[in-house]
């Protein structure tokens, strides 16, 4: 397909679209695979590796190798450092894209060439297509966009480095965007280009409730950044209307242009400030969105993956506004993946594969094949990856990518289920991270039962005046026997309500006993400890994420790591944000699996 595709045109079919590239995936990936390499041919990488200008696949798969970052990073580095000759693609490096560093706290530099951002103002343009379709009542006007531009950095080649978005909003290309009635942000540049946190997400609460009749559209990168606003809009409502009431900002906004910039929408209007106050009365925010910007149509946000702790607050926040995730995308590969069903329940979403974005490769997920050792894999003889149109319902792959900025068979690290196929089109659930996992011993848990469990404990919160706000966990192995952390901040509804302690050991209790065969085993032999749920202040996590930030993360792409590896700065602000600690009551030994082997096994 050419990307030049007008998917404005008022004849455009997106769904018929998305039919003709599910036809034949296939075929689709086998033509991208053989751009890729005759466009690169002559690059010193495949070069390196003998492919010597061969474009089939399956020379590709026997002369490259499968590849980490760190395999790449001495190519990678040498770019960053002005190295000016192709050595890993054709086309000029435009910039480098920082990824969020969730995984590891370390930030990796990825090339990104022109060819990439074409792609993905394409999908981009689908989407909207889509969009059309599915939102019957779209209407034109603005957005509430929880945009912040993050810093960049100057590599030693002269290009900037930082996150995707953040290259975008502090490029020319920007600030010079022609008018699109259907994308009008209902805040200035100046407070998307603000360089705090959270005195942009102030700024952007601040022009959305002073245009609000005009609100159409709410939307962030992620889940959690809505429900953060949102947060922010509950602990900052009088400080919010009062500005609105007096017509000026207040002394926390010290960013002179970006203050220059609301000021010039604000003008004193106690009427819309006392609206404002009825609508958001302290202990009763359901619906609120759809109560306050009563034209939204929807609410767009990922919603997939770690992000799905946040829909049930994002439901309760957005009343009867629908909630969508639109794509799933990495700073490695801007889009592997779109939302062909944008009216699905959110709890549900799920992505096409999208096969002219890169090439994709899938690691089968079986616990020895997911451990085996792929870097140095030449030969194909460890471990035969997948293509795309041979994936099988219900397995699980960890993704590899070929993409057009110089990638070769990168291990992208996110690990999917095939839940579905749209004709030969893989449909897939995002799982998780890889090697994100909670252990002590030879037990493993990953973050999808993580999740899982934390999920089903929170169900011991219902009817009371707690919701979990954000969770992350980690294991605590200088105690013996060692025991698995848990970090919950909690949110009370109501003036100061006590936590309810009773609830709260339920919870612990209920983790406890939710994890795997091999988690009990450990635990009724003594070898692991009663698990420890701790509380922590409100805004622990905010503190977390703004520490990130202030280090170099995207606010708009760090994401919470719900498995905190030790040492860590997350570690430290969070142990020191603890008000109350409750220890698992259960004795494993009453429900210890019998005829266990556990004594085998240490």
């Amino acid at each position: 397909m050419k990307w030049g595709i007008n998917c404005e045109a008022p004849d455009f079919d997106p769904q018929g679209f998305v039919d003709l590239v599910a036809e034949d995936v296939g075929l689709i990936q086998q033509m991208k695979l053989q751009e890729i390499l005759s466009h690169n041919g002559n690059v010193e990488y495949l070069q390196r590796h003998g492919l010597n200008g061969r474009t089939d696949a399956a020379s590709f798969k026997k002369c490259v190798p499968v590849v980490s970052y760190a395999d790449m990073q001495p190519d990678i580095l040498r770019l960053v450092n002005g190295e000016t000759a192709p050595i890993l693609t054709a086309d000029p490096i435009s910039e480098f894209s920082l990824s969020s560093g969730t995984t590891d706290g370390k930030s990796k530099f990825i090339p990104v060439t022109g060819g990439a951002r074409e792609i993905f103002f394409f999908c981009r343009r689908l989407v909207s297509a889509m969009l059309r379709k599915v939102i019957k009542i779209w209407c034109d006007g603005k957005t509430l966009d929880f945009i912040v531009a993050g810093q960049q950095i100057e590599t030693p080649s002269g290009l900037k480095a930082g996150a995707s978005s953040t290259n975008y909003f502090r490029s020319p290309m920007f600030r010079r965007r022609p008018f699109d009635p259907s994308n009008v942000s209902c805040s200035p540049d100046e407070v998307v280009l603000c360089g705090d946190l959270n005195q942009s997400m102030y700024c952007h609460l601040v022009c959305a409730l002073v245009q609000a009749p005009e609100i159409v559209k709410v939307h962030a990168t992620f889940a959690s950044t809505v429900v953060s606003a949102i947060r922010m809009l509950q602990s900052s409502l009088h400080d919010i209307c009062e500005d609105i009431r007096q017509g000026r900002l207040n002394d926390r906004i010290t960013d002179p242009e970006a203050r220059k910039a609301v000021e010039k929408l604000l003008k004193p209007d106690p009427d819309l400030a006392s609206m404002i106050e009825r609508e958001c009365p302290k202990n009763d925010w359901a619906g609120v969105i759809s109560r306050i910007w009563p034209n939204t149509m929807y609410v767009a946000g990922v919603l997939s993956g770690s992000m799905k702790q946040y829909v049930p607050i994002l439901k309760y926040f957005a009343g009867d506004v629908p909630l969508i995730s639109f794509g799933y995308s990495a700073s490695e590969c801007s889009i592997v993946g779109l939302n062909v069903q944008l009216d699905c329940a959110p709890e549900k979403v799920v992505y096409m594969i999208w096969p002219e974005t890169a090439y994709y490769e899938f690691i089968p997920v079986a616990d020895a094949l997911h451990d085996a050792d792929l870097t140095n894999n030449n030969t194909g003889d460890i471990l035969q990856l997948v293509d795309l149109a041979d994936l099988e319902l219900e397995k699980k792959y960890e993704i590899v990518v070929t993409n057009v900025s110089g990638l070769y068979r990168y291990q992208l690290g996110d690990i999917l289920k095939v839940k579905g196929f749209r004709k030969t089109a893989p449909i897939v659930e995002i799982i998780q991270r890889k090697n994100v996992n909670l252990s002590i011993h030879s037990e493993k848990i990953e973050e999808e039962e993580l999740q899982a469990v934390v999920m089903k404990a929170t169900q011991q919160l219902a009817g009371t005046s707690m919701e979990l706000e954000d969770f992350s966990s980690t294991v605590d192995i200088v105690s013996s026997p060692g025991c698995y952390v848990l970090f919950w901040e909690i949110t009370t509804r109501g003036d100061n309500k006590p936590l309810d302690v009773e609830v709260l050991q339920m919870c612990a209790n209920t983790i406890d006993g939710g994890f795997n065969e091999i988690y009990q085993e450990w635990r009724a032999a003594g070898r692991i400890g009663p698990l420890e749920l701790h509380i922590v202040k409100r805004g622990a996590f905010n503190k977390v994420v703004t520490s990130a930030v202030s280090k170099g993360a995207s606010a708009l792409q760090y994401k919470i790591s719900r498995c905190i590896k030790s040492p860590s700065a997350t570690l430290e602000i969070l142990n020191a944000a603890v008000v109350a600690t409750f220890k698992s009551q259960l004795k494993f030994s009453d429900h210890a699996p019998r005829g266990s082997s556990l004594a085998l096994r240490s």
